[in-house]
C-alpha cells in the first residue's frame, strides 16, 4: 500500500498532547520530588494500513508511548483516539472490546509468553477470553495463524523454552493477530534476535500487514529496517517528536540535526564513503533534569545562543514533513 493510500482516509489513530511523567519521590512525604518526563507532549496520527515507525535512542520514550496508546499505562495528560473514540475515557468493559482491535508484540518473546503454558493454550487464550467461537472454531483459528507465521501443528503441545528466539517471536505475532486486530504496536520486535532471523520476522510482518490490512506502530532503532518497512517516520528525542514525515523525505532530506546524526551513524558497507555529519558527542541528558531551551542543544553541532533559551515547536519543512529546530524557523 502506498503512503497516499494509507493516509487518504480519516486517521485510525490520533494521539494528541500525550504526556507521561513518573514521580520519583523525595521531599516531604514524597512531595516536591523530581519527575521523570518520559513522554512530553507527543502528537501524531496514523491511517488505516499504515506503518509509522518511532525511532530514537534508548530512553527517548518510544516504548512508553506505545504502552500509553494501548492504555497499558495511564497518561499524565493528553488523549488517544482510536476510530474517533477516546481510549482513556473507555469503561473497563469497553476497553476489553477495544483490545480485540489493538494488540501488541513485545520486544522479548520469552518474557511475554507464559513458560507454564503450552503453545496451543497460549494461542487459544485470546479467543477464550473474548468468548469467540467454540472449541472447534478456536482450534481451526490457531491452526490458521500457525500456517501464516510458518509453523506447524507439532508446536501446539510444546512449551516456549523449547523454541528458538525467532520461533518464539513468530508465536508472539500469531497470538497478537489471533483476534484480527486493526492496530498492532510492535515494540522492537526483532532487536533481541539474530540478524538472519530479523529479516525473516520483518518480512513476515510485512506479508501479514498486506494480507490483514494492519496498521502498525513500529518501535525500533535500526534505521535500515525502518526505511524498509515504514510509510512514515517519527524521530523522538527526550520524550518529544523532533521530526515527522514520510520515509523518503526524512531519510533523503533530514531537517533536524539529530535526525542527520542518526542517519550518519548507520553503517555503510563501503570504506571509501566518507561522512559529512560529525558524530554526536556526550551522553543523552537525563529526562529528570532536562536542559533549558532546546533539549538537543547540549549535543547539537549547530547550536546557537537562541537554542539555549527557546524550546522549538514542530515546523513545516515540506509536504507532510515537520521538524522542531529554531534554525528552520
Amino acid at each position: 500500500m502506498s503512503l497516499n493510500a494509507a493516509t487518504a482516509t480519516a486517521p485510525l489513530l490520533r494521539v494528541e498532547g500525550l504526556v507521561k511523567h513518573f514521580p520519583l519521590g523525595g521531599g516531604l512525604f514524597g512531595r516536591g520530588g523530581k519527575v521523570l518526563k518520559a513522554v512530553d507532549n507527543v502528537s501524531f496520527s496514523m491511517g488505516a494500513g499504515e506503518v509509522l515507525s518511532l525511532v530514537g535512542e534508548s530512553g527517548c520514550g518510544k516504548s512508553t508511548t506505545g504502552r500509553l496508546i494501548l492504555r497499558l499505562l495511564a497518561p499524565t495528560e493528553g488523549q488517544v483516539f482510536y476510530n474517533d473514540e477516546d481510549v482513556f475515557a473507555a469503561s473497563r468493559a469497553r476497553m476489553k472490546a477495544l483490545r480485540q482491535e489493538m494488540q501488541v508484540v513485545f520486544q522479548d518473546p520469552y518474557a511475554s509468553l507464559n513458560p507454564r503454558m503450552r503453545i496451543g493454550t497460549i494461542l487459544e487464550e485470546p479467543l477464550v477470553v473474548h468468548n469467540q467461537g467454540d472449541r472447534q472454531y478456536r482450534r481451526q483459528r490457531v491452526q490458521e495463524m500457525l500456517d501464516k507465521v510458518g509453523l506447524n501443528e507439532a508446536v501446539l503441545d510444546r512449551y516456549p523454552h523449547e523454541f528458538s528466539g525467532g520461533q518464539r517471536q513468530r508465536i508472539s505475532i500469531a497470538r497478537a493477530l489471533m483476534l484480527s486486530p486493526r492496530l498492532v504496536v510492535a515494540d522492537e520486535p526483532v532487536s533481541s534476535l539474530d540478524v538472519s532471523i530479523q529479516a525473516q520476522v520483518i518480512n513476515l510482518i510485512q506479508e501479514l500487514r498486506e494480507a490483514e490490512g494492519l496498521s502498525i506502530l513500529f518501535i525500533a532503532h535500526d534505521l535500515n529496517m525502518v526505511r524498509h518497512i515504514s510509510h512514515r517516520v517519527a524521530v523522538m528525542y527526550l520524550g518529544r517528536i523532533v521530526e515527522l514525515g514520510d520515509v523518503q523525505s526524512v531519510f533523503d532530506h533530514p531537517a533536524h540535526p539529530y535526525t542527520r546524526a542518526l542517519l550518519a551513524a548507520v553503517p555503510v558497507p563501503d570504506p571509501e564513503v566518507s561522512r559529512d555529519v560529525p558524530p554526536l558527542k556526550g551522553d543523552l541528558p537525563s529526562p529528570v533534569d532536562l536542559p533549558a531551551g532546546c533539549r538537543f542543544q547540549s549535543r547539537c553541532p549547530e547550536v546557537v545562543d537562541a537554542c539555549r533559551q527557546q524550546d522549538p515547536l514542530l515546523t513545516r519543512v515540506g509536504p507532510g514533513h515537520q521538524a522542531a529546530c529554531l534554525l528552520l524557523e
